[in-house]
């Protein structure tokens, strides 16, 4: 049997078979090769050409994500806030006070979720030296809680200006449990090992405190005690700014692609997959989380809806439920565990806001 191979040279190459009746090329001299066996021999010659520059393009790719450079102004451990908020106006001085002044962040990007941009008028006619400090962005719509975080992630790592990037809301505070020996969030941060993609820090809880009403005072002075078990398995994140690439969900995010190595990690060192971490490491760092405030306020959060879910799934939230109905939820022990370490923060280094509550 004679195997045609149209790659070889001439010389090399059997004589022809005698042709048949058919044959219109008459038997003279070798047949050319066919257009199936050109295509087949630029096949074969370009394919490792091709596999080549795929495998090269990717290593380069990988070398350059990998290596590329730290964005001008990173190394200081300075972190950033990134939040959205909706109908919260009343809280916002309390807790731009606390996270900058108190515990040392230094700028917060902060979305409104409202539809008339409610957060214009305020941030206009807010305190100077702060208000340089919050960036805010009119960001209506529903279900604009992950593209809010995300977008903010990307204004930040364009800037330059913040290693770390804690996401949180309004009715979270970050705590840091020994202010002595970590006096700033970037002193505790400053401590972490730097393959750490980002921090997960588990929600200590506040309910209801036994209030049916809001009262015109700071959440910090107002909710000051919790149950013994208040330490909650959900988490917040603060991740460092170069390595992050998305928000997944308020509570996570994902990292830079082909840096499989990247992961969230506690403060004892423990890997955390997910927005929950069953191991309550809350020792050095904590997320409180004033999940409820007054029964009043909370049922303020039906009415106002939720920048995470569509109107129709807000509404079969807990708030929107009878006060019966939430109090067999959100029941509380009558002995309860105080814990006013925000507001005694608050006090010690920002006494310009805490003085005109002094008498209480």
């Amino acid at each position: 049997m004679i195997y045609r191979r149209p790659w070889k040279s001439a010389s090399l190459r059997p004589s022809s078979p005698a042709p048949s009746d058919g044959d219109v090329s008459g038997g003279k001299g070798d047949a050319k090769p066919s257009e199936s066996n050109k295509r087949s021999l630029a096949f074969f010659v370009f394919l490792p050409i091709l596999v080549a520059i795929v495998i090269v393009g990717s290593a380069s790719l990988l070398v350059k994500l990998i290596m590329s450079p730290q964005p001008k102004g990173y190394g200081d451990n300075r972190a950033a806030i990134c939040a959205i908020q909706k109908g919260a106006l009343r809280y916002l001085d309390e807790w731009v006070q606390y996270h900058v002044l108190a515990v040392g962040f230094e700028d917060i990007y902060l979305y409104d979720n409202s539809e008339n941009f409610e957060l214009q008028a305020w941030h206009e006619s807010y305190i100077p030296r702060l208000r340089q400090r919050i960036h805010i962005q009119h960001f209506p719509g529903v279900r604009k809680q992950n593209k809010a975080y995300t977008h903010c992630m990307k204004q930040v790592q364009n800037k330059g200006w913040h290693d770390w990037i804690a996401f949180i809301d309004i009715d979270e505070f970050v705590v840091l449990r020994n202010p002595k020996q970590y006096p700033k969030i970037s002193d505790f941060l400053e401590t972490l090992p730097p393959e750490y993609g980002g921090l997960a820090v588990n929600w200590v809880v506040f309910l209801l405190n036994h209030q049916m009403h809001y009262q015109d005072l700071p959440v910090t002075l107002r909710f000051q005690n919790r149950t013994d078990d208040a330490t909650n398995r959900h988490i917040k994140t603060i991740a460092r700014t170069k390595f992050v690439r998305k928000a997944l969900n308020p509570h996570y995010v994902a990292y830079r692609l082909f840096q499989w190595w990247l992961h969230t990690y506690d403060s004892r060192g423990n890997i955390v997959k997910g927005p929950f971490n069953p191991e309550l490491a809350d020792e050095e760092i904590a997320v409180y989380h004033y999940h409820s405030k007054s029964m009043e306020e909370y049922k303020e959060r039906c009415s106002r809806g939720r920048a995470t879910v569509s109107k129709k799934i807000a509404e079969q939230h807990l708030a929107c439920q009878s006060e019966e109905k939430i109090l067999e939820n959100l029941q509380e022990k009558p002995e309860l565990t105080k814990d006013d370490a925000p507001w005694q923060l608050l006090k010690e280094r920002v006494p310009s806001y805490t003085n005109k509550y002094s008498t209480l």
